[in-house]
């Protein structure tokens, strides 16, 4: 993509091995997107991923080595206590990312939705893990699809966006999904 005349690479991650990519000539083609959650719901629920804190450092690297550098804020789950969980996800991010990863920065959000096959992968891969369905707050979405309900959403949607606000001022924010 660095050579070719048009179009660009994308890629979201949620690990922090990135040294190989820190020295390649992407000529700016190449857009990283660090996928983010609260730790705690790393740890609970996106197993085997890396650590929020390795994941700031990483989009940090990524940032100082050029690459045009996004946040993907995904998937939003909204799980008891959800606001403080995502107002602190909000304030580790704003600590830890640097100046430059700050001011060039661009936050895509995406909603948990839930299907009864991934329920079923994820339940055989990683027993322990804990079942993300809400019958209260979501809606079905198609044949065994499931996602929250559009007032819930809304909710969600404007939470997020005032948090982002009064954390970040104007970052910039592609889309909430």
């Amino acid at each position: 993509f660095a050579e070719a005349d048009a179009g660009q690479l994308t890629f979201p991650t949620k690990f922090h091995m990135v040294e190989p990519l820190l020295g390649l000539d992407h000529r700016g083609k190449t857009i990283f997107r660090m996928s983010v959650n609260p730790q705690e719901i790393i740890r609970k629920i996106e197993l085997g991923t890396s650590g929020l804190k390795l994941r700031i450092e990483a989009v940090n690297a990524m940032c100082e080595a050029g690459y045009p550098c996004g946040l993907l804020i995904a998937p939003v789950i909204l799980t008891d206590g959800w606001k403080a969980l995502y107002t602190g996800l909000l304030e580790e991010l704003e600590e830890g990312l640097t100046e430059k990863m700050k001011k060039q920065m661009f936050l895509e959000i995406i909603l948990m939705t839930y299907s009864y096959v991934h329920r079923a992968i994820n339940s055989e891969a990683f027993p322990n893990s804990p079942d993300l369905y809400d019958k209260e707050k979501m809606t079905g979405r198609g044949r065994g699809r499931y996602c929250y309900r559009p007032e819930i959403r809304a909710e969600a949607e404007n939470f997020l966006r005032k948090e982002i606000k009064r954390i970040f001022g104007d970052a910039s924010i592609r889309y909430i999904s």
